[in-house]
């Protein structure tokens, strides 16, 4: 979507303020910043290869995401929010997803630089202490970490509103905020968000260690390219979950991490963010929470429709 037909629809809607026009600017707002995050990490996995695996150019991945938070500073600049509603899904939600990245990045990249040289239990063991700080963490900041998973709202006009921040948010390791870009627990949810990658990426090592103790890398190596998902993570989210709600996966008794796990695997993709995006389908307020799967519908009911509209009469026989 063009930033510049964003714009005019903004000038438009709040020359009308019609509430028709404004539910469409606002739905236009929201595609604008999923775009912006497709972009972000696609760009990301182009840099790197498999995000799962490594961070391979550390400068060029960082200043790919500060870049895509830059626009999104733009763009609240630019588009001012119609209300406190917006502003706070905004710090809750949207930045979070961006900001969590740039924390994941840096993390990633210096737990690999200093993974030991020696054996698979000495690797093991790292990854374990690395496993217990974000454990920790979770455990130090379990109020907002629970505020975080139950999607709670009591607190969000303290926590999200920039009018309401604070010199030094709880929490928060920043030397310098950004007023006009932070809120008092914005980098907090990133951080959890980042958190949360970052453990399902150290069990995922540890998973690999523990399966093949020997040649585990080299097994990475040398496995063979599988088939790959080419659409939005979040609509194989979409697809993940309608598996497991329908009990149609080991008659009902694969848990939701199964699946995912089962699709990771298949199509070669990162879904450690499945739970997150999940929250948010279910926040969803213009758009469909099944929006992949009635995109999925309507093509094969559009298939079926069009090969039975189309009957080839059989030539008559001719009498010789």
């Amino acid at each position: 979507m063009s930033y510049n037909i964003l714009s005019i629809v903004r000038v438009v809607a709040s020359k009308q303020a019609g509430p028709d026009l404004l539910l469409i600017y606002r739905y236009m707002l929201i595609k604008y910043t999923e775009q912006l995050y497709a972009e972000m990490e696609a760009q990301l996995e182009r840099i790197n290869g498999s995000l799962k695996e490594a961070i391979l150019n550390l400068t060029e991945s960082l200043f790919c995401i500060t870049t895509t938070l830059n626009l999104l500073k733009k763009l609240i600049q630019e588009h001012p929010f119609e209300n406190f509603e917006d502003e706070i899904d905004f710090f809750k939600n949207i930045k979070p997803r961006f900001y969590g990245w740039y924390i994941y990045v840096v993390e990633v990249y210096h737990i690999l630089s200093a993974v030991p040289s020696g054996t698979d239990q000495m690797i093991r063991d790292y990854f374990m202490d690395e496993l217990k700080i974000i454990n920790r963490y979770f455990t130090i900041h379990q109020f907002y970490y629970q505020y975080f998973l139950r999607d709670e709202t009591a607190m969000d006009e303290n926590y999200f509103l920039r009018v309401n921040l604070v010199p030094f948010p709880t929490g928060s390791e920043q030397t310098a905020i950004d007023p006009e870009f932070s809120t008092n627990q914005d980098y907090m949810f990133s951080k959890f968000r980042a958190y949360e990658m970052l453990r399902s990426f150290l069990i995922r090592r540890l998973k690999l260690l523990y399966q093949n103790p020997d040649n585990v890398f080299i097994a990475e190596l040398l496995a063979g390219k599988k088939r790959w998902w080419s659409g939005d993570k979040v609509e194989l989210v979409e697809v993940a979950y309608g598996i497991y709600y329908t009990n149609r996966l080991n008659a009902g008794k694969a848990e939701i991490g199964d699946v995912i796990e089962w699709l990771e695997d298949s199509l070669q993709i990162d879904l450690s963010q499945a739970y997150r995006m999940f929250l948010d389908i279910r926040r969803r307020k213009t758009l469909s929470y099944t929006k992949y799967l009635d995109e999925m519908c309507e093509s094969i009911h559009k298939h079926i429709d069009e090969t039975n509209r189309y009957k080839p009469k059989t030539p008559k026989r001719q009498n010789l």
